[in-house]
């Protein structure tokens, strides 16, 4: 039985000291601001062989995390796409755990972010709960712009690179990819080792930066808010959303491989198949609606 009231999957909900793959992806949450009856809000954790990388911290984030088993000392990187609370309201927290965990052995992580997004995140944090004797000062972190490519590399041979969606105007949106070198493969002299790409879109409407965003991805997870086949009238996109339509044709026309979507509205509960469908029209490779708790290995 899970620990909290939300819709796991327990037949692949794994503790991150039993996972064997040294590249995936645990969907922590799949929902929308207002998520389905049972879910909570779209996070995730990305264990990249040494690194771990949380993406986006909602406000059930410290218990998302207890339900598969990892504590925040096991983060090395934090990135948050923007400043909405359903993406961020869980900084406080992660900053309050820290300051009550004081360890040798446990350090705040990188914070990842631009350099707007960081600004609320600081205004958050005072208004939550003030200064907590350093630890949000002395957290290490590294900035991106706002509106122009970005590009930061967390290890040797993982680079995070970032281009602006469309999404708010209050709430700008960086969309990340995630590159890194497969070194388990042989590479013939003077060549480079192939590449593994996990690309995640944030929230956001259509755009031209998407493509190149998941250009060859292992994997895209997208955004897909809404439906154009039950809802026709949305299928430009709507409220900086995207539809399932949207996420299969940018998932084609990127050669990705899987296709992920999430962040569906509440009011399409029980109705995920239809997304599948509607993507798998547009995009021939893998298209699937994950639930948390569900990895995905590379």
């Amino acid at each position: 039985m899970n620990k909290f009231p939300f819709h796991y999957n327990d037949a692949k909900l794994l503790s991150f000291s039993t996972m064997t793959k040294p590249i995936e992806v645990l969907f922590l949450g799949v929902g929308a601001a207002l998520p389905m009856t049972g879910q909570t809000n779209t996070s995730y954790l990305v264990r990249l062989g040494s690194e771990t990388l949380l993406i986006d911290c909602g406000p059930a984030i410290l218990q998302q995390l207890d339900a598969v088993g990892v504590s925040p000392r096991d983060i090395s990187h934090v990135f948050i796409t923007h400043r909405h609370g359903d993406h961020a309201l869980g900084y406080p927290m992660l900053m309050l755990w820290y300051e009550l965990n004081p360890s040798p052995s446990v350090q705040t992580p990188v914070f990842i972010a631009s350099e707007f997004t960081f600004s609320k995140l600081d205004e958050l944090l005072a208004v939550a709960y003030g200064p907590l004797t350093g630890v949000a000062e002395s957290a290490p972190r590294m900035v991106l712009p706002n509106d122009t490519a970005g590009e930061v590399r967390i290890h040797p041979h993982i680079m995070l690179k970032t281009l602006p969606m469309k999404h708010s105007e209050f709430a700008p949106v960086l969309g990340v990819r995630i590159e890194l070198r497969d070194r388990r493969a042989e590479a013939a002299p003077g060549e480079e080792l192939p590449k593994i790409v996990l690309a995640f879109t944030g929230d956001t409407g259509p755009n031209d930066n998407i493509v190149p965003l998941a250009q060859d991805a292992n994997l895209l997870v997208h955004e897909a808010a809404y439906s154009a086949t039950l809802n026709p009238e949305f299928k430009d996109g709507v409220y900086g959303h995207s539809t399932a339509q949207i996420a299969g044709r940018n998932a084609a026309a990127a050669g990705a491989q899987q296709l992920a979507l999430v962040h569906i509205d509440a009011r399409y509960d029980g109705q995920q198949a239809v997304f599948v469908d509607e993507a798998a029209q547009e995009f021939t490779g893998k298209v699937s609606v994950p639930v948390a708790g569900v990895v995905f290995g590379f």
